[in-house]
């Protein structure tokens, strides 16, 4: 068995020895001695409570800068949206300005007249001649 495991149960045995003794009555509580910790097992204790703060310490801090990132995204497209909003609304009052403002008036012109094209007479095609078909034979 490791020493610690050795002294652990020792520990363990103590507390239990004095806790039965102070409920028996035979001793007060502030009579109870507190069980020594090494000085090895205090500072690894120690180091490993520093280790977890710091780790939740940087938890924090990631956590704090993701929401910070994240507020400044969400005013980004905000004030990119209310940009667009305001693009829009004047575009818009100049197409209402447009549509209320009286159509102009065009000059009505007339038509020039199309010159009328001279009726050309079609030539004459010349008759053919009427030829004769040869007889045929009648077939017996």
């Amino acid at each position: 068995m490791s020493k610690r495991s050795k002294e652990e149960k020792l520990s363990e045995y103590e507390r239990d020895y004095l806790e039965r003794l102070s409920s028996k009555g035979k001793i007060k509580s502030m009579q109870k001695e507190e069980p020594t910790i090494s000085e090895e097992e205090r500072t690894r204790k120690v180091e490993e409570a520093e280790k977890i703060q710091i780790e939740s310490a940087q938890q924090i801090q990631e956590a704090s800068a993701a929401k910070v990132q994240s507020e400044v995204d969400i005013k980004n497209k905000q004030e990119f949206l209310n940009k667009e909003l305001i693009a829009l609304m004047s575009e818009l009052k100049v197409l209402k300005a447009q549509l209320e403002e009286e159509p102009v008036k065009r000059k009505a012109t007339k038509k020039k007249a199309t010159p009328k094209r001279k009726a050309t007479k079609k030539k004459a095609t010349p008759k053919r001649k009427a030829t004769k078909k040869k007889a045929t034979p009648k077939r017996k």
